[in-house]
């Protein structure tokens, strides 16, 4: 048991130097895209949003969709959930 445990902590400073190709492949490729998209995206919106104001609401459809893109994109794909706060306020979760 005590060699295990001596033989765990020997290689633990490996791990860091397992992980880092991952963490310079994401801050290096993923991140980058992840930002311009965000930015395409979001002047996208802004666009379509003043093009519906201008027009009397003619282009809501096509504003809302980019909108839900844009969220999807925002959460990277859905995997972070940002309504999080507005599903517990609600009580949506909560057993009647």
């Amino acid at each position: 048991m005590i060699v295990a445990a001596a033989a765990a902590a020997h290689l633990l400073p490996i791990a860091p130097l397992l992980l880092l190709p991952f963490a310079i492949v994401f801050f290096v490729v993923v991140f980058p895209f992840w930002g311009v998209a965000l930015g395409i995206l979001g002047l996208i919106l802004v666009i379509l949003r003043g093009l519906s104001k201008v027009s009397g609401g003619a282009l809501d459809g096509p504003a809302d969709a980019v909108y839900k893109a844009f969220r999807w994109v925002l959460t990277f794909g859905g995997f972070v959930r940002l309504d999080k706060k507005k599903e517990a306020d609600s009580g949506a979760g909560t057993p009647r």
